[in-house]
């Protein structure tokens, strides 16, 4: 066995013997697959377990679900982030995000389920979309790339495992739609990665409000772009700008680009670092007033 592939196994093996330490005190059952594995699943009314997995859990939000989530309720970005979520940060990290959050009944529900399903099922987050499967990204040597690998979640509670449907993990994720939510949230994800495989990297304050700021509200960041410090600090087109703001997808695209490359450097931004600074700060002072705000709303 070359000296390669023995480290890749033993990386599995690491990473297999981490999930299954962490769910040994649970009902969670862990099973490493890839994207070509098959199992066996089905979810639907009348299932006798029907949404029993909607409570008691903690779902992030990536910035696609944001967007998906607000535009269904028919919400700007900072109402939907006061009425239904909750401050969190990403596993391995000290990056901040936003969770749903659970209603305060007896079994902590979701907000959007109800007995005949979920209410937003059309636009319901990634991690509702993936279960009963996880998804995990491995480092590849050259520590740029990734190689992506997937965990079967098996409960006890759980009957879909009992059900004869057959899926491969890409045609799961083909029916769910979480490869499209994957590629409208591969620049975040790359960030994410990176800043997990550096582990507890002491980001400064302001990185860490540039990430949450870019990743939760895009109202706030669209006003920041027009403004003429931000254009003149990456040399950007005006038309090209206005462009962008009549596309809300496309302006969530750059947007994780360029949070992409303020926090790492990897993109083909053009800087002028003046203008950049100054931008910057501008952007910061916005994130803290809309930090109180949100404080002072949730108190």
């Amino acid at each position: 066995m070359s000296a390669k592939k023995s480290k890749k196994n033993s990386e599995v093996n690491e990473i297999r013997k981490a999930v299954e330490a962490k769910v040994k005190k649970s009902v969670v059952v862990p099973e490493l697959l890839n994207a070509k594995s098959k199992f066996r699943f089905r979810c639907y009314p009348g299932i006798a377990c029907f949404t029993k997995c909607c409570s008691g859990i903690k779902i992030y939000l990536t910035p696609y679900d944001i967007f998906r989530l607000k535009n269904r309720l028919g919400l700007d970005y900072k109402d939907f982030l006061v009425q239904y979520t909750e401050p969190a940060v990403i596993e391995k990290s000290q990056l901040p995000i936003v969770a749903i959050r659970l209603k305060d009944d007896e079994n902590r529900s979701c907000p959007f389920v109800t007995p005949e399903g979920c209410s937003v099922y059309s636009d319901r987050p990634l991690t509702c979309r993936y279960y009963p499967i996880g998804m995990g990204t491995m480092k590849k040597d050259d520590n740029k790339t990734g190689e992506d690998f997937f965990i079967k979640i098996k409960e006890d509670h759980c009957l879909g495992h009992n059900e004869n449907t057959e899926w491969t993990i890409d045609g799961w994720r083909a029916d769910q739609e979480s490869d499209l939510y994957d590629e409208m949230n591969s620049d975040w994800m790359a960030v994410v990665l990176k800043a997990k495989t550096l582990g507890f990297v002491d980001f400064s304050q302001k990185s860490l409000d540039l990430f949450f700021f870019v990743s939760t509200n895009l109202d706030l960041f669209k006003e920041f772009v027009l403004s003429g410090r931000f254009i003149e600090a990456y040399g950007l087109d005006r038309g090209y700008v206005e462009e962008l703001m009549t596309n809300e997808l496309e302006f969530l695209k750059f947007s994780l680009k360029w949070l992409r490359f303020a926090m790492f450097g990897e993109g083909d931004f053009k800087v002028n670092e003046e203008a950049r600074k100054k931008a910057k700060e501008k952007l910061l002072a916005e994130r803290d007033k809309q930090r109180k705000e949100q404080m002072e709303k949730i108190e």
